[in-house]
């Protein structure tokens, strides 16, 4: 169902990534205004899309679904961008199991563009100049690490090439995961330096699943994973 209002996320940038081998999808994104977590990332077991520009929200949900369904996720998404009215506001782009996918409008605020690479695609709007995306997408290229590092450091690197022309106000990172890691869903809603805060946020919630599986081993000994089903400790 379309919308009636169009909701703007302005001067966004984003990557949207999977790693074909473990079977781990991830989005990362900033932007120049609150809470961009909320409405622009999606991610699903076969899918990960982020939603931009004027947010469509239903595009993201729908998209990751129908890729979790089976389908692929250039078709899910073609098809949901040819009945969109204001498709012309709209960026979108992201990846699935078989495909990548891509589309900025050309109402989309300059500068703006995207970028595919093997398995991840960036797309961004109201941006310094091209070189936000470049950079992100090389930067993502030769990272090192998991997932969810390899999009921070994707962030960081565009960011750090001018990223929004305003300035960023919001930040995050989502990643499906067969084993999945409470840092693998964070968010910066309201910060001057927000992706700066997404990786000292990321540092800190490695630190602290050390913590808590050295804890556990002194507590119940060195078992294997499995057996100390109790959850995450709070």
């Amino acid at each position: 169902m379309q919308s009636e209002s169009l909701r703007h996320a302005p001067g966004t940038f984003s990557i949207a990534a999977r790693d074909p081998e473990s079977n781990v999808y991830g989005a990362a994104v900033t932007t120049g205004t609150v809470c961009v977590g909320a409405t622009c990332p999606y991610v699903s077991e076969a899918a990960a899309v982020v939603t931009q520009s004027y947010t469509e929200t239903e595009h993201g949900r729908d998209g990751v679904a129908r890729a979790a369904a089976g389908d692929r996720l250039e078709d899910a998404l073609s098809e949901r961008l040819a009945a969109d009215e204001r498709a012309a506001y709209r960026q979108v782009h992201g990846v699935g199991t078989e495909s990548e996918f891509v589309f900025t409008g050309a109402e989309c605020v300059e500068w703006c563009g995207h970028r595919v690479g093997d398995d991840y695609t960036v797309a961004g709007n109201m941006l310094a100049g091209r070189e936000v995306v470049g950079a992100t997408a090389e930067a993502y290229e030769s990272a090192t690490g998991d997932m969810a590092d390899r999009l921070v450091t994707a962030l960081e690197a565009g960011a750090a090439a001018g990223g929004d022309e305003r300035g960023e106000l919001s930040a995050a990172l989502l990643v499906h995961a067969p084993d999945p890691e409470f840092y693998h869903n964070l968010r910066v809603d309201l910060s001057e330096t927000p992706v700066s805060d997404l990786r000292e946020l990321l540092t800190e919630a490695r630190r602290a699943k050390a913590k808590i599986r050295e804890e556990t081993d002194e507590t119940f000994g060195e078992y294997p994973p499995e057996l100390l089903d109790f959850g995450v400790k709070y």
